[in-house]
């Protein structure tokens, strides 16, 4: 991703945070590009079954635990930080999570189209 571009992204959330269901939304629609593993899977049913706070630790302390590198652990982060944020995200947290799809082998076009649609802008 060229570096403007990327500092549109997170300019974009300098503006106006994103609150943490636009953030989650945003996630969603990252995911929807990756073939997902049975845990991955698992953390996705979860949000869309409402998000039932007696699992939440239990996924967030798996997720949050991993010994990869690379790839294998922006996905991790990009799923652990689903799990469990729940903070509005600025144009520092919109930094992170470009890092994270980008490194779990999500399109920049992608990257971009989930990032900016949901703010009704154009890059």
């Amino acid at each position: 991703m060229d570096v403007s571009t990327r500092d549109s992204l997170c300019n974009l959330f300098d503006a106006a945070s994103a609150s943490v269901a636009e953030y989650r939304a945003i996630v969603r629609k990252l995911v929807a590009h990756l073939s997902l593993s049975n845990e991955e899977a698992e953390i996705m049913a979860w949000d869309a079954d409402g998000r039932n706070p007696t699992d939440r630790d239990r996924l967030a302390t798996r997720a949050w635990d991993f010994d990869e590198v690379g790839e294998a652990a922006s996905r991790r982060r990009l799923f652990a930080g689903f799990v469990t944020n729940n903070e509005p995200t600025d144009g520092y947290g919109a930094d992170y999570l470009i890092d994270f799809a980008l490194g779990s082998g999500i399109a920049i076009d992608d990257v971009c189209g989930a990032m900016a649609t949901l703010r009704s802008a154009s890059l």
